[in-house]
């Protein structure tokens, strides 16, 4: 019998040289960017209590952007084994390719991200 395990950022030595953040957004807008983005890297959602979508992307990247009631930055990220792609839990909609954690751009997410949050892209400008 197998059992699934999940491993926690910046554990992995790889992704804690290299530097990164999950940008959280509200699953609602985060699903309405993924939509928008040609080739995001490894994407998660957390069905927790505040459901969400996680992007990650290079460490310091959002530091100039607005505030956003639907966004946050994280440091820290429970990643759902490779294979689980469904609930319960956090699950991969996007899952990390050849055990790799994929980081999406920046830029492409900050375009898409002020395409679908209300007010955001003024407050940006």
């Amino acid at each position: 019998m197998t059992t699934e395990r999940s491993c926690i950022l910046p554990c992995l030595p790889d992704l804690a040289r290299e530097g990164w953040e999950a940008i959280r957004v509200d699953r609602y807008y985060g699903l309405q960017a993924l939509a928008r983005m040609h080739t995001p890297g490894a994407v998660a959602i957390d069905p927790s209590t505040m459901p969400s979508v996680c992007f990650f992307v290079q460490a310091g990247s959002a530091a100039k952007w607005p505030q956003a009631p639907a966004i946050s930055v994280m440091t820290y990220f429970e990643l759902p084994p490779a294979a689980r792609q469904t609930p319960p839990g956090t699950y991969w909609l996007v899952p990390p390719r050849g055990g790799t954690l994929r980081l999406t751009d920046e830029g492409a997410l900050f375009i898409a991200l002020t395409e679908v949050i209300p007010d955001w892209a003024e407050a940006a400008s």
